[in-house]
């Protein structure tokens, strides 16, 4: 991914000048264009504070691996702080080291089995005027050398997944230098939001 695929869209300089002719300035915000990492971690981000905007988040798959975390420390304590010395101690150690990788590796697959890829899971929202309650799981994904940035937000109305994906061209967001469109980009995000959850309540409709 190279400067000259930005060049095709956006001819934007850090003067803060918008050639795209939609008013929008580009954000004080820059990432390297020629780093898809960098890139996909700023839409990343804008992505989840567009979110935030209408939707809390959900942080239990956090705190699990957080409390899960904390247990692996406690082992680790445990084997450090054990009154009975070496070589006394081998079977009790030999359990602390399981534990410790037992731990560790839960935290792993937890993260890039259950979760890989997910930026965001909003709290369990009503819909308007009904009873039904529903989550959106949002994942993110931005193949190297591409200028395709995907999102899959679905929906999961009383345990039925609904999914929903758009792709978003990051010469739009971008100009040359690397500046940042980020109002409009979460406009955008922000009528995906919408159109997601309309969609997902016509499909429990029918």
């Amino acid at each position: 991914m190279g400067s000259v695929l930005f060049g095709t869209a956006a001819t934007g300089s850090s003067g803060g000048s918008d050639s795209r002719g939609d008013g929008l300035a580009p954000d004080a915000q820059k990432a390297n264009i020629f780093d898809p990492s960098a890139i996909k971690a700023v839409l990343d981000l804008a992505t989840v504070q567009a979110l935030r905007k209408t939707y809390e988040e959900d942080h239990t798959h956090s705190n699990l691996k957080l409390a899960i975390g904390f247990l692996a420390c406690l082992v680790g304590i445990a084997a450090y702080v054990y009154p009975i010395s070496f070589p006394d101690n081998k079977q009790f150690l030999k359990w602390c080291v399981i534990l410790y990788f037992a731990f560790s590796s839960l935290i792993q697959a937890i993260s890039t089995v259950f979760f890989r890829d997910v930026i965001f899971v909003t709290q369990a929202k009503s819909f308007p005027s009904e009873k039904d309650h529903f989550y959106i799981r949002v994942i993110s994904k931005l193949p190297r050398y591409e200028t395709k940035y995907s999102l899959t937000f679905t929906a999961i109305l009383n345990d039925k997944p609904h999914g929903f994906e758009r792709s978003f061209d990051i010469q739009k967001y971008f100009d040359a230098e690397g500046y940042f469109y980020e109002k409009r980009y979460g406009s955008e995000v922000e009528n995906f939001v919408r159109d997601t959850v309309k969609n997902a309540g016509k499909k429990k409709a029918q």
